[in-house]
């Protein structure tokens, strides 16, 4: 199916008739949208772009650099006109990949199953979306005292690509929400606090010889091995010594190279390798520190390794001043997202509870290991938590599902924030 192709399939019933949620069509509209992160969004956004110019309610696109995907924002204000204060209501457009994965239906083709909707984005996060585009046309017919937001962003799944542009956008527009929801699924749980995920690729560049003239080549495996020792113990570090935040299932920095990709044959001098790396960063610690060790590591450590290396290689005469040329290391941060690290007694909590979340009440945890985009509005100095329908042991999973039941909850919650908003 193509990424800018929408599924005019039927919705799939496969238990006999169910009792559907009232939003169920702006969801089911929504899921059919194949936004695959790092593929075009702009289908979906015109979409929900043209639900609010039914009710003349202006929008305002951020884009990706080349275009391809956009973020959506739109403000329903105050009946005195105000657009700054109120909550904004935010989730991400893009979905995980589904290659690969043994599903047993259309996953871009809703399913109802014994209670269950089934369809890649029904727990994360479409239906939150699609809840919210219910709750439009009921927000514009109230006069309200404080104005409702409504954010859409894209290439969460990569990093929290797109929203730091979004609210850069809505912030010099002098738009300033009072709180943020984000609507990951919780089970209608409020998250409080989650780690600052951090992304970085290492590109080790060496030299290619015959394995049997080994000492005239420079291998790259090796170097990126040497660095995944060092990642290692950094990681142990962090573990034994670092900061601790209780509440956490895993009260420390966790961090791993999960991805190794180098050489071409088991007899070539390996002249390249891949590594990317994984932290999952508590409130307490800085994540651009740990960026510094490593770039600290690759100037005192590994470059002055392979500068050896190319010495080496010199002294044997003959040596390929081009190859050697291109010896080095190349260290990017792909993505960084800021801790959420809300009070368990912060007025954001307070409203939320008073709308029907709940904290810590048997389902998410308040405080949880993934990030999410409430890190970057918290970092803005908006007050923020996660709460929303499903599960998060449902993400990015095969036969991704959510129950109807926590649709329905989050539409009762949603009525409850228009109740709050009314003047």
């Amino acid at each position: 199916m193509g990424v800018d192709k929408v599924s005019t399939e039927q919705t799939v019933h496969t238990s006999g008739p169910a009792a559907l949620p009232s939003s169920f069509e702006q969801i089911d509209r929504l899921l059919r949208f194949p936004t695959v992160s790092e593929t075009s969004n702009l289908d979906l956004i015109e979409y929900i772009e043209e639900q609010f110019e039914r009710h003349s309610i202006p929008t305002h696109r951020t884009y990706s650099d080349d275009g391809e995907r956009a973020n959506l924002f739109a403000t329903v204000p105050a009946a005195d006109g105000r657009t700054s204060g109120g909550v904004v209501l935010s989730g991400h457009t893009d979905v995980v990949p589904v290659e690969g994965q043994p599903w047993d239906t259309d996953p871009f083709v809703p399913t109802i199953r014994d209670g269950k909707l089934y369809a890649r984005g029904g727990a994360d996060m479409k239906s939150f979306i699609g809840v919210a585009l219910w709750l439009l046309p009921r927000v514009v017919e109230q006069e309200l005292s404080d104005p409702i937001h409504f954010a859409f962003t894209y290439d969460e799944e990569l990093g929290c690509l797109g929203a730091p542009r979004m609210i850069e956008e809505f912030v010099e527009r002098g738009v300033r929400p009072q709180y943020a929801i984000v609507g990951e699924p919780t089970l209608m749980n409020i998250v409080v606090a989650h780690k600052a995920p951090q992304r970085g690729r290492l590109t080790f560049r060496g030299v290619p010889k015959h394995s049997s003239l080994a000492p005239l080549g420079i291998n790259a495996v090796r170097h990126a091995g040497e660095f995944i020792h060092f990642f290692n113990g950094l990681v142990d570090d962090l573990r034994d010594n670092g900061p601790r935040k209780e509440g956490f299932n895993i009260t420390y920095t966790t961090g791993g190279v999960n991805f190794a990709q180098g050489g071409s044959a088991y007899n070539i001098v390996a002249d390249r390798c891949v590594l990317e790396y994984d932290f999952r960063i508590v409130p307490g610690i800085d994540p651009d520190d740990l960026a510094e060790r490593i770039r600290e590591y690759l100037r005192t450590t590994v470059e002055p390794a392979l500068e050896q290396e190319i010495d080496r290689v010199r002294s044997f005469g003959g040596a390929d001043e081009k190859a050697l040329g291109k010896v080095g290391v190349d260290f990017e941060l792909l993505a960084q997202v800021p801790a959420l690290n809300t009070d368990a007694d912060a007025p954001i909590v307070k409203f939320a509870e008073e709308l029907g979340a709940v904290l810590d009440g048997g389902g998410e945890s308040p405080y949880v290991s993934y990030g999410t985009e409430g890190g970057q509005y918290f970092a803005a100095g908006i007050p923020a938590i996660v709460c929303g329908p499903g599960s998060i042991a449902q993400a990015h999973t095969e036969n991704e599902w959510v129950e109807l039941s926590q649709i329905e909850a989050c539409e009762r919650f949603m009525i409850e924030i228009l109740k709050k908003s009314k003047a």
